[in-house]
C-alpha cells in the first residue's frame, strides 16, 4: 500500500498474514483459506464506525412511515459498510469472484480487524 498510515487518507497496515488449504470439506472440494490481521488508521476506523447501524426499529415512529424510515436507514448504512469493505479489499489487493470466493471482515480489538478470504481451488 502506498498511502502513509499516519496520513489523512484511508489506510491500513498488515500485521500478519497466513493461509492454508482446506481439503476436509466433505464435498470433494478444496479451498484456500487466507487469514489477514490488519490495523486501520483513524480515517479507516472512523469510516467503519460511521457505517455501523446503531439505530433500531424503535427509534422510528410506529406504522408504515416509521418502517419506511427504518428500512431506508438500514439500506443507507449497508451501502456505507459495502463501500468500507471495498476500500479494505482494494487496499489488500483482493478481488472477489462471488462464484468461487468469499470474504469476511470482523473487528478483533479496537482498530485491529481480521480478514478471512476463502477461495475454491478444486
Amino acid at each position: 500500500m502506498t498511502v502513509k498510515f499516519e496520513g489523512n487518507k484511508f489506510a491500513l497496515q498488515v500485521i500478519s498474514k497466513g493461509e492454508f488449504v482446506d481439503n476436509g470439506t466433505g464435498n470433494g472440494s478444496s479451498y484456500l483459506v487466507e487469514a489477514i490481521t490488519i490495523r486501520l488508521n483513524h480515517i479507516a476506523l472512523n469510516a467503519w464506525i460511521l457505517s455501523d447501524c446503531m439505530n433500531c426499529r424503535e427509534c422510528y415512529e410506529e406504522g408504515k412511515k416509521g418502517l419506511a424510515q427504518w428500512e431506508a436507514h438500514k439500506a443507507k448504512q449497508a451501502g456505507k459498510r459495502e463501500t468500507w469493505k471495498a476500500q479494505v479489499l482494494k487496499a489488500l489487493e483482493i478481488e472477489i469472484n462471488p462464484d468461487k470466493e468469499s470474504v469476511c471482515i470482523t473487528q478483533s480489538q479496537a482498530e485491529v480487524f481480521t480478514v478471512v478470504h476463502i477461495k475454491k481451488i478444486a
